[in-house]
């Protein structure tokens, strides 16, 4: 997005304070103020927070979608690792590999999907579909999908090091370089991909 989108508002730091404030009450931006304790929805995250939170304190939350514990194996795309192996891999260097780059967005795309509620219109479910960007049109269930078959058939299952973003996949030459930049920006912030992902975690 840019600047020339905004038709010329430029918010001053007392106006931001005050839309805090009404965001806050739930006043005059069509948000309803809610009391009581609400159950969080999680925002998406990205492979660092992943990495550094290995939360297993509910069974259907954060770590513990994938299974109860650290010690849990776990496979992604043809590599098993335990869940506190897969934490120790999203923060080791990728040293240049295009498969270790594409499987940290792809690990953390996972855990960030599995964590939305399963009735999510305007995020994952109802055929919500990107807005922006080179997968305007595809729902980011396919655009997972699409990067998991380009992890598949990279040399990311064979140990060796990926050095290019072309892989073959069915025949055809896939740059695997948008697809991870897609799953980096849900990861960082689904509005960027015009997807309406409400949470309340942060």
């Amino acid at each position: 997005m840019t600047d020339d989108t905004n038709d010329g508002f430029r918010p001053t730091r007392r106006s931001v304070l005050r839309l805090g404030a009404m965001s806050a009450l739930g006043i005059g931006i069509g948000i309803p103020a809610v009391s009581g304790s609400v159950a969080a929805t999680m925002c998406p995250k990205t492979p660092g927070y992943w990495a550094n939170n290995p939360d297993y304190s509910s069974p259907t939350d954060n770590w513990a979608v994938l299974g109860p514990n650290g010690d849990t194996n776990y496979a992604l795309r043809g590599v098993t690792m335990t869940h506190d192996e897969w934490r120790e891999f999203l923060v080791a260097p990728t040293k240049g590999d295009k498969a270790n780059i594409m499987a940290k967005h792809y690990l953390a795309i996972v855990l960030n999907l599995r964590n939305r509620p399963g009735d999510d219109p305007g995020c994952t479910s109802d055929g919500a579909t990107i807005q922006y960007g080179d997968f305007a049109g595809y729902t980011i269930e396919e655009v997972k999908n699409m990067a998991g078959n380009w992890l598949g058939n990279s040399a990311w299952s064979n140990g060796g090091k990926q050095k290019s973003w072309y892989v073959s996949v069915g025949g055809d030459m896939v740059d695997g370089e948008p697809l991870k930049d897609t799953l980096d920006a849900f990861n960082n912030d689904p509005g960027s991909l015009g997807l309406d992902c409400p949470c309340n975690d942060r």
